[in-house]
């Protein structure tokens, strides 16, 4: 704090800077007739028109009934600055509390319920604040929160802050309610997450990320998280209302969690067992239709002069793959396990039937049994595999 002693209008007296956000500077003054305390907001006039100031002293003086909104006592002019004196209020602005970084979340949530209720006492008096930033609210020692700045930037500058603008705002349209909230959003979501997600390096740049960019919330836990993401939408009428938006706030400056239920991921239902027994049985066959197609059809010598025994080579071999791949299928997709392993059988029939067409009689010399080929127990298991594999069920259990 920076002690002077200045005095205006020959009446009030500047006696120590309390803030100084580049835009306004913050006094504890006093009045000299009777030594009464204030605060003391001094704003620059962008010129010496005297309807500026009149408009000023109109909309500065905007009365708001709640604890939470710091009422004006008087407005001053001179030498082309504004000072707004207000109810004297002890503490810092919110803006200089969160220069050394993120504040915690109970914290922050305190203050955005208390911001919001004057702001709903505003809005339902049909009065927007037009400015709702950091450096626009006060906390105290004894955490009392104040919002000030009624009516001063529609005074002053209808075009706001940048970086706390609404995208509506941004756009061309008269601030509303809706806005307001995003504004608070904005700043509490500075306040918890450590600076302003939407400030860039030039006004351009700043208001470009306002409209398009969606801020991350990393930091900040439960209920508020839901609070700001609900204030940040960026079309007004989808935004969060203070009657849903208090009572959350409410919970997360207690400290209390809301769990969040959320459906189970689809696909990480257990399979079946049918589907499991399925499965593991086409994969089974899937490698023992390829072992019988290169061991003993040497299905890896392709016959480029012989078109029928390329075809039946390359489809013994693919219905082996793709016996494998439709069993483990079965296990998280049944219907397209099913699929692929009846495509699999098919092959299997039709290129085992092939080859046998083709006159191909050699089994390493040794059948199984008389009557009884490696082939033959292949096409009998491939019937049997395609035909069962649509009795699993295609329904998966349910989770818990």
């Amino acid at each position: 704090m920076t002690t002077v002693f200045s005095t205006i209008a020959e009446r009030y007296t500047l006696l120590e800077k309390l803030a100084d956000d580049g835009t306004a500077v913050l006094w504890r003054g006093e009045d000299g007739p009777d030594g009464a305390q204030f605060t003391i907001k001094e704003l620059r006039l962008p010129t010496h028109e005297p309807a500026l100031a009149e408009r000023l002293r109109r909309e500065a003086r905007v009365a708001v009934d709640h604890p939470s909104v710091v009422p004006v006592h008087d407005v001053v002019v001179a030498d082309g600055t504004a000072f707004i004196v207000m109810a004297p209020v002890e503490g810092r602005t919110l803006e200089d509390l969160a220069s050394a970084g993120p504040l915690p979340p109970r914290f922050v949530a305190d203050i955005g319920g208390k911001v919001l209720g004057a702001l709903a006492a505003a809005h339902t008096a049909g009065v927007v604040h037009g400015d709702v930033r950091p450096a626009n609210i006060l906390v105290g020692p004894d955490g009392a929160v104040k919002l000030t700045g009624f009516g001063i930037a529609k005074a002053l500058d209808p075009s706001g802050t940048p970086a706390f603008l609404s995208p509506e705002t941004i756009a061309g349209h008269e601030g509303t309610p809706h806005s307001d909230l995003w504004s608070l959003g904005v700043t509490l979501l500075s306040a918890s997450e450590g600076g302003n997600f939407f400030q860039r390096a030039n006004v351009a740049a700043t208001l470009y990320a306002v409209v398009n960019e969606q801020p991350p919330v990393n930091r900040t836990p439960g209920p508020l998280a839901d609070v700001l993401r609900g204030m940040l939408e960026k079309a007004p009428q989808a935004r969060m209302l203070p009657d849903v938006a208090l009572p959350l706030l409410a919970q997360a400056a207690n400290g209390i969690e809301t769990p969040v239920s959320r459906p189970p991921s689809p696909g990480l239902a257990p399979p079946s067992v049918p589907a499991i027994l399925a499965g593991v049985a086409s994969i089974l066959f899937g490698f023992y239709v390829l072992t019988d197609a290169m061991v003993i059809h040497q299905a890896y010598l392709f016959d480029l002069h012989w078109p029928p025994m390329l075809l039946a080579h390359v489809g013994i071999v693919l219905a082996g793959v793709f016996s494998v791949v439709g069993g483990g299928l079965l296990f998280a997709s049944v219907r397209r396990g099913q699929v692929m392993t009846t495509v699999g059988g098919g092959l299997t029939l039709l290129s085992l039937l092939l080859l046998q067409t083709l006159g191909e009689q050699e089994y390493l010399g040794v059948p199984l049994e008389p009557g009884l080929t490696l082939d033959l127990v292949a096409l009998i298991f491939a019937v049997f595999l395609t035909i069962t594999v649509w009795f699993v069920p295609a329904k998966r259990p349910a989770v818990g």
